[in-house]
């Protein structure tokens, strides 16, 4: 992580690294190797160890070696590439001299360091760095009331400290909130009445903070607690209408609140997902490609909003191209288990298109991703699989069509008994309503032998019932549905042929 940050900034153009690492150096040669993907675990460093040096002792010394130089070399960094809003170069300059200063400080150089305090209070105040803020006054408190002597100086700086201490706590109680809420998103994506009972407490806890204080991180804590009051059981008018509320909000910031906007285009986005408001959706995501950074968590969660509406809009060969070039960007498998089983779970259901001839068999031009193995992408979706109520309804759903493309129809009939427990178990709540009118109508493909005609002749009450309620009012998590049911029911149904012959129902299955 550390060199690829490294060796994507103009340290290396500059000349500059060849300084931090002797050309021709083990410490250099590491380093590139490292860049060149030569090493990507312990064991390919071992290797390459024993390639250059037959004592593999000297690794761990040179590993961490290099490991020092490099974040020594952070320092060095420039932050003001295009691709950072104000807010985010002003983060990076504002630490890195906040910890120059107080450098100075500590050697005695006082009035270099009081001085260079001075000027970035002015810095930290204008870009909201409510903490950094309280950390220079305090320094500077100590010193006007020491050293420096000024009575002035000093009470004003302490009234101003007294002020942004205050700030500071309630930041850090609305942040505190947030992250109490957002724990309980992490492994599933189901519908969470309590969550939503509880946003709403907080929410009545922080609002006084909200009208009292406009900074930018309370705000975008503190908006984010209010949305997930909504958010958490798919609310996603009332969702969207305070997503363009905070839109708003930080847009009126005099410098630009880049990340901030990120968060509640994001949410906005999934909004009009659901909404169908895919237009308005396609609009924000072209937007968003500009705000976050290729191979970012940003930037792959932006990826799956832009896979979910090419696959909404059944533009199957956009969503396939997307599907490539995030499973092909070298950050990929880096990324934790919610972006790699998302992902995971979007190509098991592009290899279900191609199977039945919606996109060609070259969609997926990755040949590590080019044959779909049920065994194996179970196997990549350990914890969603978990997720009874959210995200394993779609990898149930995608073995079912899995086997039939195959037409495996013994392993479809050796599945149902469970699937309809499943369904008794997990799926009866409101929010689950369209996952169990769908699963429900699979079911009925067994009992009637496979056969395309009958198959949608009997299940036509279901999907009656499945129309009734469609996703905008349906109050499910979003990412549920890869393929609108009612979509995928006429692709299922179309796979079914005329039905199945007496042999292929009886044929023996080879595991």
């Amino acid at each position: 992580e550390l060199a690829s940050l490294l060796n994507k900034t103009k340290l290396k153009t500059s000349g500059i690294l060849d300084i931090i690492l002797e050309p021709g150096s083990k410490m250099q040669q590491l380093y590139d190797a490292i860049i060149s993907q030569k090493i990507q675990s312990d064991e390919d460093a071992q290797a390459w160890q024993l390639e250059i040096d037959d004592d593999p002792a000297k690794l761990p010394n040179l590993k961490n070696k290099l490991k020092d130089r490099m974040l020594d070399s952070v320092f060095l960094l420039d932050f003001k590439e295009p691709g950072f809003s104000d807010r985010q170069k002003a983060l990076y300059e504002c630490h890195k001299k906040w910890a120059a200063a107080m450098m100075l400080i500590m050697r005695n150089a006082k009035i270099s360091g009081i001085d260079a305090l001075e000027k970035l209070l002015r810095h930290t105040m204008r870009f909201e760095f409510t903490e950094l803020t309280c950390d220079i006054l305090r320094a500077l408190r100590i010193y006007y009331s020491t050293a420096g002597g000024d009575l002035k100086k000093y009470e004003s700086t302490r009234e101003q400290l007294h002020y942004y201490q205050d700030i500071w706590h309630m930041e850090n109680q609305v942040e505190d909130l947030y992250t109490e809420l957002i724990i309980h998103y992490v492994n599933s994506k189901a519908t969470k009445m309590e969550v939503s009972e509880q946003a709403k407490v907080y929410y009545g806890i922080i609002k006084p903070y909200l009208e009292r204080c406009d900074t930018f991180k309370l705000h975008i804590f503190g908006r984010m607690i209010q949305i997930f009051a909504h958010s958490s059981v798919n609310d996603y008018v009332t969702t969207a209408r305070l997503c363009e509320e905070a839109i708003l909000f930080f847009d009126k910031k005099e410098y630009d609140s880049g990340f901030a906007l990120q968060v509640f285009y994001y949410n906005l986005i999934t909004c009009y997902l659901q909404l169908r408001e895919f237009e308005k959706g396609q609009v924000i995501i072209e937007r968003c490609q500009n705000l976050v950074d290729p191979g970012s968590f940003n930037w792959f969660k932006l990826q799956e909003l832009y896979f979910l509406l090419t696959m909404h809009t059944a533009h199957y060969a956009e969503a396939a191209q997307v599907l490539d070039r995030v499973m092909g960007n070298p950050h990929f498998r880096k990324q934790s288990f919610q972006i790699t089983e998302v992902w995971n779970i979007y190509l098991a259901y592009v290899h279900f298109l191609i199977t039945i001839g919606k996109l060609p068999s070259s969609t997926v031009t990755s040949p590590r991703n080019s044959k779909f193995k049920l065994g194996k992408f179970l196997n990549e979706t350990p914890v969603f699989s978990k997720d009874k109520r959210g995200m394993n309804i779609p990898i149930l759903i995608v073995q079912i069509l899995y086997a039939l493309t195959q037409r495996d129809y013994q392993q479809c009939i050796d599945r149902m008994e469970g699937i309809e427990k499943y369904c008794s178990r997990y799926l009866k709540q409101n929010d689950t309503f369209r996952s169990n009118c769908f699963i429900k109508m699979l079911l009925q493909i067994p009992v009637y032998s496979f056969h395309r005609e009958r198959v949608s002749r009997h299940t036509q009450k279901l999907y009656k019932m499945l129309c009734s309620k469609p996703m905008e009012v349906a109050n499910q998590a979003y990412e549920i549905e890869i393929i609108p049911y009612e979509t995928l029911w006429q692709l299922t149904v179309n796979a079914l042929e005329k039905g199945p012959s007496r042999q292929e129902l009886l044929r023996p299955r080879i595991s």
